[in-house]
């Protein structure tokens, strides 16, 4: 069964505010340094992984999300500082025991629409595809699985007034799209897992015999029909706000 991405209602509103300010407010280092817009932003899930039971998938429950201020942003990049990370699992360890890391999420920005449909940018890129293997194995390597989300955002000419529908085709289950005033976003869900598969190369000794069978881990990305990314409340609230207008 396929793993189930489940974002709690007050998770969202972190999710979205961060990539609009990253996208729409000048961000400086100081009062007189230079001002960037546009912006890529990185930020950690915590919460729940639930393991697979009998008739239910394995679930990654998110209920609260942190932005990486250290991270160095850029408008194709963004790079998150590992201490920064390892301080966070370590403090939520200590005072939140009850959550742990089960995840990231970043910012896509585009300045159009038409940019942001002709490349798909609310998919992963290959340098997210590469990184979130390795974050999964540098980070949370007792973990046998990581929710990533990728939020793409852009301006609008005019207002939007759009329910939130799911994507299309084979990305249905693990995204939605959002028009959110003069601005557009996209959320995709991605998770990493953990492999464990048997050394062919170890002798066949003793050893082996006794159970003691040398394994070699691997970390690899599921996407599109192998995630079903549920966000229970963003129909309704969004929906809401439409027919109040």
């Amino acid at each position: 069964m396929r793993t189930q991405v489940i974002i709690e209602d007050h998770v969202l509103p972190q999710l979205l505010t961060s990539a609009i300010e990253a996208y729409e407010v000048s961000h400086r280092s100081h009062a007189r340094g230079r001002s960037n817009k546009n912006l890529e932003t990185f930020g950690l899930l915590w919460g729940y992984a639930l393991p697979v039971r009998k008739g239910l998938p394995a679930r990654l429950v998110a209920v609260v999300a942190t932005v990486e201020t250290s991270a160095l942003r850029h408008t194709d990049w963004v790079r998150p500082d590992f201490d920064s990370i390892a301080i966070k699992r370590d403090f939520f360890g200590e005072y939140w025991p009850q959550l742990e890391l089960i995840g990231t999420f970043h910012s896509h920005p585009y300045d159009d629409l038409s940019t942001i449909n002709s490349c798909k940018g609310w998919r992963g890129s290959e340098g997210d595809m590469a990184f979130w293997p390795a974050f999964h194995e540098f980070v949370c390597p007792d973990m046998d699985e990581l929710a990533h989300l990728v939020i793409a955002i852009t301006a609008l000419s005019r207002k939007g007034t759009a329910e939130p529908v799911r994507l299309a085709g084979t990305e249905y289950t693990s995204g939605y799209v959002i028009s959110a005033e003069k601005r557009k976003l996209w959320i995709k869900g991605y998770t990493s897992s953990l492999y464990e598969e048997i050394d062919e190369d170890a002798p066949f000794d003793d050893e082996f015999m006794a159970g003691n069978i040398e394994t070699v881990c691997s970390y690899g990305v599921w996407e599109d029909e192998d995630v079903l990314l549920e966000i229970p409340s963003l129909e309704a609230r969004f929906r809401h706000e439409l027919l109040r207008k």
